[in-house]
């Protein structure tokens, strides 16, 4: 197999391994089948009353916010913990949600490493016949797939941090009617 062969074919499985891969990390989780439905998420007090003690929570109220742990819900209130207990009368609530940084830095990781890998590898380019012949030779000094792993670690490094701070992920649980 010539080097040309070679390079063109692993440029191709970093390609198809980058199509499969984004897909994967991007897509929602799926609820299981077997769930019943339910009510729209974040239309119903139970949702919060049904959290286990100790959630991170991020509640949203008329005059306040916070970042906290929960200590204990009942059927007027919600107290949570941040250093010191808050405690929110839930007429005063407008929302309830729990945060997934994790998987939103992980989605955010798989989308740039796909896209900048993608967007490596074709920007990439094979020496010609002409080119390989001539005097001065052929001066590429990265192949296609180094090109692709290169944008794909740079990818991955942009992406995680946005994922992380913008937190797209989390999830409502309680919404204010």
């Amino acid at each position: 197999m010539s080097d040309w062969t070679q390079e063109k074919t692993s440029t191709m499985r970093i390609f198809l391994f980058t199509l499969a891969l984004v897909p994967a990390l991007s897509a929602p989780a799926q609820p299981p089948a077997q769930q019943p439905a339910s009510p729209p998420a974040g239309s119903n007090w139970q949702h919060v009353q049904a959290l286990p003690i100790g959630a991170s929570l991020q509640v949203q109220a008329r005059k306040s916010h916070a970042n906290c742990t929960l200590k204990s819900v009942d059927a007027d209130s919600l107290t949570c913990t941040h250093k010191k207990d808050l405690v929110f009368q839930r007429t005063d609530i407008l929302s309830v949600k729990i945060p997934h940084r994790g998987r939103s830095t992980l989605i955010a990781a798989g989308i740039g490493i796909g896209a900048l890998a993608i967007a490596g590898a074709a920007s990439g380019s094979s020496c010609t016949a002409a080119q390989k012949n001539s005097f001065l030779g052929c001066f590429n000094l990265f192949s296609r797939g180094d090109l692709a792993l290169a944008g794909g670690a740079v990818g991955g490094v942009i992406g995680s941090p946005i994922g992380y701070f913008t937190d797209f992920a989390k999830s409502t649980v309680y919404q204010a009617p």
